[in-house]
């Protein structure tokens, strides 16, 4: 017995047909896109020890590649400039992908990208002691597993304000009070964490007495002005009022009573004044200003 296909059946079977191997087509095309996206994320934008930026993005990059954001747009050999600056800069830069979307020919990815810079990070002077951790997205247009264009946002911004310390006058007056309150409790592992190495300790007035500065270097406060301070002045009073600070330099003003042991005799109240800069998240100088007068005629008992 004789069959017979139909003409509208092997229509079928070849729209089948070649719909199962446009399917396959692009399915491979598809992979090979994903294959150039996770390198350009793990091999260009990541630092690593097998490649370079320019290296994978040279195979990478179709011929007039345009990389887009909302300042403008740089072609494949800015960017690739622009990375091996980044390596340079942030040498643990990572980007991990967190989600892929496709539609046609774009690709749509979700990252998180982390670093910790040291040197000038966008006009932002960093040390390295500080990180960032940001969400990207990129929409690519890829072609042949070749990138054609990418659109992208980063969120800088966040970035800045992770890396940026807090205000340097915040830190400086928090520094100053640190030490301040250090000295007041005798606290001296305290107090010699937060003196610089460089630090200057510089009381003005009567050089007859034995604690006038300036001394110079941690090593010379710790052991000469410390111990003639203690022993010939102890504090009754001290009173902080008013305290002030911009950038590494804080300010404090007060009222103190003093007792000079070689006499045994009290000052009046006076006022005080005293300058404070930090650097390093130490202090660098201890500026005192004081009725050295007062002191004076106290210590010399007049």
């Amino acid at each position: 017995m004789k069959r017979f296909i139909s003409l509208s059946s092997i229509v079928y079977l070849t729209v089948l047909i070649t719909g199962c191997n446009a399917q396959q087509k692009n399915s491979k095309e598809i992979m090979k896109n994903k294959e150039a996206i996770s390198a350009f994320y793990q091999k260009a934008l990541t630092v690593n020890k097998d490649t370079r930026p320019t290296a994978v993005l040279t195979r990478l990059m179709a011929e007039g590649y345009q990389s887009f954001n909302s300042t403008g747009s740089k072609g494949a050999k800015e960017l690739m400039r622009q990375l091996e600056f980044f390596w340079k800069l942030i040498p643990d830069l990572k980007w991990e992908t967190q989600q892929i979307i496709n539609d046609g020919d774009k690709f749509v990815v979700r990252s998180i990208a982390t670093g910790t810079p040291n040197g000038d990070f966008m006009g932002l002077p960093t040390n390295g002691s500080k990180s960032f951790k940001i969400m990207t997205i990129d929409i690519h247009t890829m072609k042949d597993g070749k990138f054609v264009s990418t659109n992208h946002i980063e969120d800088w911004a966040t970035a800045m304000q992770q890396l940026k310390s807090k205000s340097s006058s915040d830190e400086t007056m928090k520094v100053a009070m640190d030490f301040m309150g250090a000295i007041g409790k005798g606290d001296m592992k305290k107090m010699v964490s937060l003196m610089h190495d460089d630090m200057v300790w510089h009381n003005e007035g009567d050089k007859s007495m034995p604690w006038i500065g300036p001394w110079k270097g941690k090593k010379t406060i710790l052991e000469k002005f410390l111990p003639e301070f203690g022993s010939n002045f102890k504090t009754i009073k001290w009173e902080p009022n008013d305290a002030l600070s911009k950038g590494d330099t804080a300010a404090f003003f007060g009222n103190m009573i003093g007792e000079l042991t070689k006499t045994g005799k009290q000052t009046e109240e006076f006022t005080y004044a005293l300058r404070v800069k930090v650097k390093d998240g130490k202090v660098i100088l201890w500026n005192w200003f004081e009725d050295s007068y007062a002191v004076s005629k106290a210590y010399h008992n007049k």
